[in-house]
């Protein structure tokens, strides 16, 4: 127990370095709606199969997404994580390049029966970051210009256990506890100087707990198997608080400002940020290796619904469709994906080519996603899609007592991707990803009879 508690304690006390970064890694214009734009729920190993999770039953690896995965873990596990992304965002008339990244992500888990495991960890839930300018002309200001900022973000620790239930069949719970906050600014700056510029500052601070719970069904059949996996996510009202500053404020000449009068100060006031619920559906085919925890070969598709148009930012009282208060939906309709993955290990694979050499032992990955992301904007659906190649590096393994087991895998993985459109003054997207990860495994809780 006492290695428990040195995983659990290093877990929790990494939360506030985590949330200091993961609150400023955004750049993306379109995270000033909703929550920001949700990240991946997976570490490293999934992300790189594209998040195809409900029906991914790994020993070796986290898999937050489908907590019914648990019950398979082999080996006290703990994942590490991180991307660096390079994004051109372009309109019509200009373009630029934007880079954001670094550590996103940490989890363990390992096995408490052969048919019970448990997982711990945390990541962002979604990331918000944007600087955007708009001008236009008032008939009693004149022209002006209107700064739209925002920072920050939502972040998701986990604890959840997995059980195999009968011979095939393995449930899973997660306990998701969302935590963090959303800082928004606007800025109205006329161009003459006669007029005051205003300032709107908003921040949300959210903290409180949701549930997801997946199943996994394996079939075996000869050599080959298949696992059929499903996940929800319940939609959960989260509590939150919301303080908002208006004032003006004058512009010095050195680029400092001298704030002048308020014109409205709200603090603290208790409502809530409302999360969509999800569904997913996947299926997974694979040939085992006898006395191996790996997959000589896996294929994965799945398929993912969100509820989007029950998101709500931030919101008091009774929940808009269930309350006589004016409500539009952030987002005009839900969001789809659909996601597609394959894995080779070529030793593995073919056997019968007796590949002996270290680049046979490396694991190959490759995935493509679509996604329609439920945001309309100027009667634009905005849509995106990502594909990407990865390697899983063997970094070899020790034992220091008879049956002791340890040994790691380092992933490395490039993807691309695009968001939005430039159709209809709106803002196309593209980008690089790289993504890193390691995975260090323990054998622990051995009972040996002799020593």
């Amino acid at each position: 127990m006492n290695k428990i508690s040195r995983v659990l304690a290093i877990l929790l006390l990494s939360v506030g370095a985590f949330t200091t970064f993961a609150q400023s890694g955004g750049v993306s214009p379109y995270s000033y709606y909703g929550h920001g734009l949700t990240q991946p729920n997976a570490f490293a190993f999934h992300q790189l199969l594209g998040g195809t999770q409900a029906a991914s039953q790994s020993k070796l690896y986290v898999n937050p997404g489908q907590p019914a995965s648990y019950a398979h873990i082999r080996y006290t596990t703990l994942d590490l994580g991180g991307t660096y992304q390079g994004i051109h965002q372009q309109t019509q008339s200009a373009g630029l390049w934007n880079t954001t990244g670094g550590f996103r992500n940490m989890g363990v888990a390992f096995p408490l029966q052969k048919w019970m495991g448990f997982s711990a960890g945390i990541m962002p839930y979604s990331l918000a970051g944007y600087d955007m300018l708009t001008n236009g002309t008032d008939a009693d200001f004149g022209t002006y210009t209107r700064q739209y900022q925002g920072k920050g973000g939502y972040n998701k620790a986990h604890f959840g256990v997995g059980l195999t239930t009968l011979k095939y069949l393995s449930l899973g719970f997660n306990a998701n506890y969302i935590f963090g906050s959303l800082d928004q600014q606007s800025n109205l700056i006329f161009t003459n100087n006669q007029f005051n510029s205003v300032r709107l500052s908003e921040r949300t601070l959210a903290s409180d707990w949701m549930w997801d719970a997946g199943a996994q069904l394996r079939i075996p059949s000869g050599s080959i198997q298949t696992v059929i996996g499903f996940t929800l996510r319940n939609s959960a009202s989260i509590q939150s608080s919301f303080s908002d500053v208006s004032y003006t404020y004058i512009q010095n000449g050195s680029g400092s400002e001298t704030p002048l009068d308020t014109g409205r100060a709200q603090l603290n006031q208790a409502g809530f940020i409302h999360i969509p619920s999800q569904m997913s559906v996947g299926v997974e085919f694979s040939k085992p290796i006898e006395n191996l925890p790996i997959n000589a070969w896996t294929f994965g598709l799945q398929y993912q619904i969100t509820e989007q148009m029950e998101l709500l930012p931030f919101w008091t009282g009774n929940l808009p469709w269930i309350s006589s208060e004016p409500w539009t939906p952030t987002y005009a309709e839900n969001g789809q994906r659909y996601s597609v993955s394959a894995s080779m290990i070529p030793s593995l694979a073919l056997p019968k080519r007796r590949l002996k050499s270290y680049g046979a032992e490396v694991a190959y990955r490759a995935h493509f996603q679509f996604e329609n992301t439920g945001l309309v904007l100027n009667d634009t659906p905005i849509q995106a899609w990502q594909c990407g190649l990865g390697v899983g590096l063997p970094l070899g393994g020790r034992a220091i007592l008879p049956g002791d087991v340890k040994f790691a895998t380092l992933h490395i993985g490039a993807q691309v991707g695009n968001y939005g459109s430039k159709q209809n003054n709106l803002i196309n997207e593209f980008y690089t990803q790289a993504v890193i990860g390691v995975t260090l495994n323990d054998q622990w809780f051995i009972k040996f009879k002799y020593r």
